[in-house]
């Protein structure tokens, strides 16, 4: 017959080893979740020198044309300040109305 000291023995045997079972099992899973996380985050992000050449590419052409954009404003800007700059007296007064009727 079993006393009580074997029983109570028996018993914290066994929660030691569920205890180290799910331990161990806990790890795998974190283990493979890592893998698979991984895995996935590397597949979603620009990996070869190629593809972030070719943003880095698009990026610039992008801003090119937007300081060209600018040039051609500035220019646009340049000339109406000297067309306004080399108004008489009366060229103003007919530029005013030209304005205020537009």
């Amino acid at each position: 017959m079993n006393t009580d000291n074997e029983k109570y023995y028996e018993d914290e045997e066994v929660k030691k080893v569920d205890n180290v079972l799910a331990f161990i099992i806990g790890c795998g899973i974190s283990f493979v979740l890592g893998i698979w996380t991984g895995t996935s985050y590397e597949q979603n992000r620009i990996n070869t020198h190629v593809e972030r050449t070719t943003v880095i590419d698009s990026l610039t052409a992008v801003n090119d044309s937007i300081k060209i954009k600018v040039e051609k404003l500035d220019s646009i800007k340049d000339a109406k300040i000297i067309e306004v700059s080399t108004l008489d007296n009366d060229s103003t007064l007919k530029l005013f109305y030209k304005l205020v009727s537009e």
